[in-house]
């Protein structure tokens, strides 16, 4: 059973993504350069481009009663965190300079699209930790306690 359930839209990452993509297609259509693309690069890096934006514009949260599912974009990069794996849990302010996106940092890893907090998670079989940043962070603190406790 689903007890949380939220989509984030990586609007800085978009916006940059689209505002490359418009670029690269003004250097094909006018030939910049001392050596321009031609049509198979420009196809290539096109197509590269439009994969890396739709695997990454946004990132799921799902809680349910056995697993935590972070599936970024249209699910080419899943994490599941299974609950019973979790030691303990507490949520953390997120410097700036930690960014967005997938991060390592100095005592585990980062999951973050937007939001100044995170939920951090604790694993019983790791040192290192999991930090999953959100704005919605208390509700989500709440969800992974009631799965917990279940």
């Amino acid at each position: 059973m689903i007890k949380y359930k939220r989509f984030h839209f990586f609007w800085a990452f978009v916006i940059l993504f689209l505002i490359v993509i418009i670029f690269f297609t003004f250097a094909y259509i006018n030939q910049w350069g001392n050596n321009p693309f031609d049509e198979a690069e420009f196809i290539f890096f096109m197509v590269l481009l439009g994969g890396v934006l739709l695997g990454f514009y946004g990132v799921t949260i799902i809680v349910t009663d056995k697993e935590i599912k972070l599936k970024f974009g249209i699910g080419f990069y899943t994490k599941k965190i299974a609950l019973k794996t979790i030691k303990s849990l507490s949520t953390q302010d997120s410097p700036f300079y930690y960014g967005c996106g997938i991060r390592i940092i100095a005592n585990g890893l980062l999951y973050k699209v937007n939001g100044r907090h995170a939920v951090e998670l604790k694993l019983k079989n790791k040192k290192n930790v999991i930090q999953i940043g959100t704005n919605d962070f208390e509700k989500l603190k709440e969800a992974i306690e009631m799965g917990l406790s279940t």
